[in-house]
């Protein structure tokens, strides 16, 4: 296609000229959730610039979540001793052998880890010149200046979060950051340089990044598939404006994601059916069936990554999909979560920005999350964060579970080597899992359970084996799964001293089972028990 315009002519450039923009000590932010939205056209530049030349030297990177096509892409190319002074991210590079990942753990470079919504707010507190943000979002955790204060090795000194009093009440204020450069990765550029995300899973915060750089005096520069003509797209479309557009960069090959090219069920672009194939007998099933048997017809449900992404399969296969309303925290609402795709939903019904979802979050709106589990101690609280020398992060955890009503850790008891089965509708531990996941005393308190309870939150811990509810005294067994003994199958693998409830009651066999009918039967009389 021909632009004639002169606007997107002086706009366009490649990616060599645009990171020359990037000077010493600059911040720069920039999208991503996983191996969606990310500019690794640009960041492959930087990486090259700095890697001939010497420059740019000591940046910091402001990162809502984490990014990456694969080893060595995204996030990684920053990771040079000298180019990176300073990282700031909920989420950070998972794959094994992570340079970022091995800089943070060496203490090699400055790393903060804050709440992704956090975060998301803080570009929109930039944007407006706000000093920071007040919140109670992280109070009682290792974001908490009473703990780490979410700096997260000995190189990492200066305070970015501090307590403060308001009317009585305690609550965080995080500093607000001055944005220099953003990255941003669009589909297309029109004629004028505004900016559409068709072919994007996600939009993950690209305008408040945008605006933040701006009231900055800084620029933004946008790696797009495409050139297209002014008023070819409508103009809803348009997620950033060509005002706040400083340079176009053109990315013709770069992919939706690291799963695919381009797959058009995660936009909407063609719609599939709600897949209805049965969830395996094991103990995700369990875990998964006995969590949505306490849910409620109309719910607003926030799924988190790992076992929590089976929920939407059941549902569908019980032909219950309709009955509640999932979300994840980038933007997806309803439709089909795929594990390995996860953030970016199958034939979703909308997609929202993430700074609009965890203000819905933060608002309270949320009826119920199940997330997974890495770490849970006797105390209630939750580690997914920092463990078994492992770095991964909060992502959204924090911010979800600091007003949601319901909260399900779905986890299994061990983990390792396990091996569960049923046999005659009765949970068999075939092969004892090598790690414990209740421990004494977690790593890195990525939960406060007694926060949560202050704030009148029910919690509960949701195991292959039974289901533990969060008491002013620690976790209490309320439940057991068919053919499990607590002392037999439980205490041993529990390092503090189990309680069991007097009452203590057994899973309903439709949990155990791999009768579609029956768990269909289940979760219509839970769904409808209001």
């Amino acid at each position: 296609m021909t632009i004639s315009d002169t606007s997107v002519r002086s706009k366009l450039m490649t990616a060599e000229e645009a990171v020359r923009h990037v000077g010493d000590g600059a911040t720069i932010t920039l999208p991503g959730n996983a191996s969606f939205n990310v500019v690794d056209h640009l960041l492959s530049a930087l990486e090259t610039r700095f890697l001939q030349g010497g420059a740019p030297r000591n940046l910091t990177a402001f990162v809502p979540c984490n990014a990456g096509l694969g080893h060595g892409t995204g996030v990684d190319r920053l990771a040079h001793a000298g180019m990176l002074r300073r990282y700031i991210a909920s989420a950070f590079p998972i794959y094994e052998g992570s340079r970022l990942a091995d800089m943070i753990l060496t203490a090699n470079v400055e790393a903060y880890n804050f709440p992704m919504g956090v975060l998301y707010g803080l570009l929109r507190d930039a944007a407006a010149r706000r000093p920071g943000m007040v919140t109670e979002v992280g109070i009682g955790t290792y974001v908490d200046p009473d703990h780490t204060g979410g700096r997260m090795n000995a190189k990492t000194t200066e305070p970015l979060v501090e307590a403060l009093h308001l009317g009585g009440k305690r609550y965080l204020y995080y500093r607000s950051p001055r944005i220099d450069v953003a990255f941003l990765k669009a589909t297309s550029a029109d004629s004028k340089g505004n900016l559409s995300f068709e072919r994007e899973a996600l939009t993950l915060g690209a305008l408040a990044m945008a605006t933040a750089a701006k009231a900055n005096g800084g620029r933004v520069f946008a790696q797009v598939e495409r050139l297209v003509e002014r008023h070819s797209r409508h103009p809803k479309s348009i997620i950033v404006p060509e005002h706040l557009v400083d340079g176009i960069v053109l990315a013709p090959d770069a992919p939706q994601s690291a799963a695919s090219r381009f797959d058009p069920r995660l936009t909407g672009e063609i719609r599939t059916e709600r897949r209805r194939t049965q969830l395996a007998a094991g103990a995700a099933r369990i875990i998964i069936m006995r969590a949505a048997a306490e849910l409620r017809r109309n719910w607003l449900v926030n799924l988190g990554v790992g076992m929590p992404a089976n929920l939407p399969g059941l549902l569908g296969e019980t032909g219950l999909e309709d009955y509640l309303t999932i979300s994840t925290e980038h933007g997806g609402i309803n439709g089909d979560v795929e594990a390995d795709i996860f953030g970016a939903h199958v034939s979703p019904d909308a997609i929202l920005d993430p700074p609009a979802v965890f203000d819905m979050y933060d608002g309270g709106v949320l009826d119920a999350t199940l997330l997974g589990t890495a770490q849970a101690d006797s105390f209630g609280n939750v580690n997914v964060s920092k463990f078994n020398g492992r770095l991964m992060g909060c992502g959204g955890f924090i911010d979800i579970t600091a007003r949601t009503k319901s909260i399900f850790f779905c986890t299994t008891l061990t983990a390792g080597g396990l091996d569960v089965g049923v046999e005659e509708g009765r949970v068999v531990i075939r092969r004892e899992g090598r790690v414990r996941k209740l421990v004494k005393e977690v790593e890195h308190r990525t939960f406060n359970g007694a926060q949560a309870l202050s704030r009148g939150e029910r919690v509960h811990l949701v195991t292959e084996r039974g289901m533990f509810r969060l008491t002013e005294r620690g976790w209490l067994l309320v439940e057991v799964a068919p053919g499990i003994d607590p002392q037999r199958d439980i205490a041993p693998h529990v390092d503090f001293p189990l309680r069991v409830a007097e009452n203590c009651a057994q899973y309903p066999s439709a949990v155990v089972s791999v009768d579609t009918a029956a768990a269909r039967q289940l979760l219509l009389s839970s769904l409808n028990d209001n």
